[in-house]
Order: C-alpha cells, then sequence, then structure tokens
C-alpha cells in the first residue's frame, strides 16, 4: 500500500499575492477609499503615518512670461514684420516657477485584522484539492466582509460636514436635510418620494462643485431603503445591464447626478455623498516571526498583507493565516485652502450626509395652501 504524502506545495510569495488580488476582486465598499500602504513595517498599532495629500495644480498666468513677443508693426495686426525687424530678447521669457506643495497627515493604525484556518494532515491529504477555492477564497472572502463592514461605520460615523462653521457652510454648504412623505405604495407618492430625495441630491452636487471636489468618482452610498426610492423613480436609469462587470462587481445599481450608487445593507434611510479620495485605507505588515515555518508579505493595489504558515506539532496540523495592521482617515484639505475668499483650511469638505425623514403631510394645511394660491391667482 501507497504511502500517503502531502501533495499541497505552497510558495508563500505567490499564495499571498493570489490572496491579496482575490482580496481586491471581493471588495464593495473597502474598495472605495483610497489606499496607502508600507511593507515590513517596524511599528505596531497605535503608531502613525504620514500620508501624502495631492497638491493641486500649478496656477497659469496669461501673460506669465517676462518678455512678451511683440509684432514691432504697431497698429497693424494685418502685417508681420521681416525677420530681420524681429527684436533680440534681451531678457529671459520664463514662465512663473510653480512649487509642487504635497502637505502631509498622519493616519493611525489602530486595528490588527487577522484570520486563520487549520488545516488537519487528513484534510491536506484526502480533502484539499484546490487550495485556492476551498481555503484561498474563505480567508481573503472574510477580509472583505470585515472590510466592507469597518468601511461602512466608518463613514456613518465621519462622512459629515458637520464640523465646518457657519462662514464655511454658506461658501461650501454643509449636511443636506430631506423630509419625504411615508409610503403608502401609490403612484403620487412613489413620485413625491423619489423628487425629495432628487432635490437633496441636486443640493450635495452643488454642495460638491461649490468645494471644487473633483467630478469623476463620486459615490452615493446608501441602504436599501433609498435604492428602493430610486428604483420606483421613473426618472432614475439603471446600470444593471449595462455589461459593466466591474460596475457590478462593486455593487454600483446606477448613476444619478454623477454619483455611483452603492448600495451596503450596513445604511437604513440615510446617505453619504463623497468623492474616492475623501477617505484614506493605511495599511501596513511587520515583519515574519522568527518562529514561523514560512511567510510572505506582498502589496497589491495598496492593500499591504501578510501570510504566515506554521506548523502545530501536537495535533499534526498546519495553519494559514492573513493579517494587516491598518487605520482609516478622511482627507481633509490644504491647510491654506479658501473657497471664494473663505478659509476652510483643515476641514473636511470632500462629502456630506444626507438626513432623511419620513413625515405625514397635513393635508389639512396642504388643503389650505392650494386654496390660497387659487385665491391669489
Amino acid at each position: 500500500m501507497a504511502l500517503t504524502t502531502h501533495h499541497i506545495n505552497l510558495d508563500p510569495k505567490q499564495v499571498t499575492i493570489a490572496a491579496l488580488g482575490l482580496l481586491d476582486r471581493q471588495l464593495t465598499l473597502g474598495g472605495i477609499p483610497a489606499r496607502y500602504s508600507e511593507l515590513a513595517f517596524t511599528g505596531g498599532l497605535g503608531d502613525v503615518i504620514n500620508v501624502n495629500r495631492e497638491s493641486r495644480g500649478i496656477p497659469v498666468q496669461a501673460s506669465g512670461i517676462t518678455e512678451p513677443i511683440w509684432n514691432p508693426i504697431k497698429g497693424d495686426k494685418t502685417k508681420f514684420a521681416a525677420a530681420s525687424d524681429r527684436p533680440l530678447p534681451t531678457t529671459d521669457r520664463r514662465a512663473p516657477v510653480g512649487f509642487i506643495n504635497e502637505s502631509r497627515f498622519p493616519v493611525v493604525l489602530t486595528t490588527l485584522a487577522q484570520n486563520a484556518t487549520t488545516l488537519s494532515m487528513e484534510q491536506a491529504a484526502f480533502d484539499i484539492r484546490q487550495f485556492g477555492s476551498q481555503v484561498l477564497t474563505k480567508l481573503t472572502r472574510g477580509f472583505a466582509e470585515y472590510f466592507d463592514d469597518t468601511t461602512a461605520l466608518f463613514i456613518k460615523s465621519n462622512i459629515t460636514r458637520s464640523g465646518l462653521s457657519a462662514a464655511q457652510k454658506k461658501a461650501v454648504g454643509g449636511d443636506v436635510e430631506v423630509t419625504i412623505p411615508p409610503a403608502d405604495g401609490t403612484a403620487e407618492n412613489m413620485k413625491a418620494r423619489a423628487l425629495g430625495l432628487r432635490t437633496a441630491l441636486v443640493d450635495a452636487r452643488m454642495a460638491m462643485n461649490l468645494a471644487n471636489v473633483p467630478a469623476s468618482e463620486r459615490y452615493l452610498i446608501a441602504g436599501p431603503e433609498v435604492e428602493a426610492i430610486l428604483l420606483k423613480d421613473p426618472e432614475f436609469v439603471a446600470v444593471d445591464y449595462s455589461g459593466d462587470t466591474n460596475a457590478l462587481r462593486r455593487a454600483i445599481v446606477g448613476r444619478i447626478y454623477g454619483f455611483d450608487i452603492v448600495i451596503h445593507n450596513s445604511f437604513g434611510l440615510e446617505a453619504y455623498l463623497f468623492h474616492k479620495s475623501a477617505m484614506i485605507l493605511v495599511s501596513a505588515c511587520p515583519a515574519i516571526p522568527m518562529g514561523a515555518v514560512n511567510g510572505s508579505i506582498q502589496n497589491i493595489n495598496g492593500i499591504a498583507t501578510r501570510m504566515l504558515i506554521d506548523y502545530d506539532y501536537g495535533k499534526k496540523a498546519d495553519t494559514i493565516g492573513l493579517d494587516t495592521m491598518y487605520g482609516l482617515s478622511t482627507v481633509k484639505e490644504d491647510p491654506d485652502y479658501s473657497v471664494r475668499g473663505v478659509g476652510i483650511g483643515e476641514s473636511f469638505v470632500r462629502g456630506l450626509k444626507i438626513a432623511i425623514t419620513e413625515k405625514p403631510v397635513d393635508k389639512a394645511t396642504a388643503k389650505l395652501s392650494q386654496g390660497d394660491m387659487t385665491l391669489a391667482a
């Protein structure tokens, strides 16, 4: 009888790369924030990683050169001077020198996220035939669900302009509040609910535009209740059948007013609108411990993850696990940022919240208002 042999040959580096690729494809909400990562990190939880904030565009001056080129034949725009009549430049014609000013902001590593699985020698010998589908996808699926839920909680707590002053809100707008009638199933009611929500979205879009938030990669994050209101709106155009597999994978169910709509069960009757750069996920990995049998640290698409492979002599079993240290943060503006002469400074303006309240319409008041309008006419 032939001896039972271990038939799984794992290259930790290749397995870690495959794991990160699987994780990136499985993320929905967790795939939205911008990412920054560091490998072979020598610190620990509670430490700070400084991240560069992108600088804005270098200004252009219409007459920026020091010595403009003039037509020496003054007063006649239809004639050109001869080559010999052209004046020789006596001073530099350089453009004004700009400067790329990328300020930095700190992100705290708050959490060590990890999971692992034990494979007995019987499982390894008889049951595990496809390591990727049977083991690796389960590990990465757990991470994807964790990051999606964690990102949802972070959005609910941090995507808001409540910290702006009255002057700042006047310049760039604040959070949006809207009241809609409770659902009763009638066509008129569905139109009224959708109209209220669409009006709030237009106000939110205006607030994003006033703050010079980039028009691309904008997201509307909401719960199934908001999705139902939108889907019942006859003016809403869904993209479920657009053929864009990336959109479907990212849970994007439609697009409205320049926002990709992403639905997640963590949200109720509320909505959050922001640009991709409004949040950043910073991850870091410590070195592989000396006691590990094998391991690898890799970075794929801004996610740093460590895979460790160990062996339990007492249980005669392999242990395979993934872990990473991470922190989430909102991205605020530069200290000298201003809009329409109002100083915004290091405030958060790349996103905002729409608070939705259901309130029955006072029919008596509505009829009275309608009567007043008739008399006025």
